[in-house]
């Protein structure tokens, strides 16, 4: 019979480094820059309770780069963003929480959910483009079919889509949809601190770095149980270990992330794609088929191409936040 992962396992094999896998990135979302200036827009309460709002709306994605099946990555994405199946997983965290710190944390969670708020504007339904899949999404296929800058040393004599540029690294077409997807949001969160908030790096490091220290608390409350009860390789210990472990995690990398778009956009974009290119192993399944360094230029090219594609972003998060807010308000979200 096949036994449980525990704690003593996960350090002595080593399947707690697919936490380490995870970089400053938010698949299938908004990018994380993006969360925490919405939720700074939404601003339900000033000062340090703000910073749990930020921090809170983080939180959904903390899971998203654990690589592992074993580990149960999937449930983990249902429960802190929401599923036809399961419309309500994420008020778990809303519902665990009691003092006004915990609210303020669970009230930025809640903010990100992708039933009825941000992320549904990213993933599913568009408010201003991509109304069927998505604004994100919808923007990653236009990425897709965007022909790479013929200036690019690598392809200048053909000229070719992006997408056919990542056919031709192996890439399948469910790959290159998710790379396109990170590569969007990545874009418009440069664009965010370059154009409209030039502190937004620091809120990110903020959030990251003075959140209250009962958020790892409140998601292991939430969570941990029934985590191990539908994980069948997790026992309780460890899911609480895993849930802990990865939020700690998350925020060493929101600080150094903080840190990388508060550059110039030049570095800003230089220092991305290679943080992209580094995690491309973890969604292509292997080492990647070509030098990291041809492989950084294309993503440069890339995040520049979506830029461009992007450029009508702040009508999109303005229609998000206004969107959420309202839905925060009929859901009873408010402390």
């Amino acid at each position: 019979m096949k036994e449980k992962v525990t704690i003593k396992a996960l350090l002595t094999l080593g399947l707690i480094c697919v936490l380490l896998a995870m970089v400053p990135a938010a698949a299938f979302s908004w990018g994380d820059a993006t969360h925490v200036y919405i939720s700074d827009r939404l601003k339900a309460r000033f000062g340090h309770n703000n910073i749990n709002e930020m921090w809170g709306s983080l939180g959904p994605d903390i899971f998203n780069f654990i690589f592992d099946d074993a580990l149960c990555p999937d449930w983990l994405a249902d429960q802190t963003h929401g599923t036809i199946l399961v419309p309500d997983s994420f008020m778990k965290v809303w519902n665990a929480a009691s003092t006004t710190a915990e609210k303020a944390l669970a009230y930025g969670f809640v903010s990100h959910n992708e039933v009825w708020g941000a992320d549904l504007a990213a993933h599913i339904h568009g408010l201003t483009f991509g109304q069927k899949e998505g604004y994100i999404e919808a923007k990653a296929m236009v990425l897709l079919n965007t022909p790479i800058n013929p200036t690019e040393p690598y392809y200048s004599n053909l000229n070719p889509t992006f997408g056919e540029v990542f056919a031709s690294i192996e890439m399948s077409l469910e790959q290159q949809r998710t790379i396109a997807h990170v590569i969007a949001e990545y874009a418009i969160d440069i664009m965010l601190k370059n154009r409209v908030d030039h502190l937004l790096g620091q809120k990110v490091k903020l959030a990251a770095r003075f959140r209250s220290p009962k958020f790892p608390a409140l998601l292991v409350d939430a969570y941990a149980a029934d985590y191990a009860e539908n994980c069948s390789d997790i026992d309780l210990p460890t899911a609480a270990y895993i849930i802990t472990s990865a939020e700690a995690e998350y925020r060493r990398n929101m600080i150094s992330y903080g840190q990388a778009i508060s550059r110039a956009e030049p570095i800003a974009v230089k220092l991305i794609a290679n943080q992209i290119v580094a995690l491309a192993p973890g969604f292509l399944g292997g080492p990647l088929p070509i030098p990291e360094a041809y492989a950084v230029e294309i993503v440069k090219a890339a995040i520049y191409g979506s830029m461009a594609i992007c450029d009508d972003f702040m009508a999109e998060i303005n229609a998000t936040i206004e969107f959420v807010e309202d839905n925060l308000t009929d859901n009873g979200i408010i402390y």
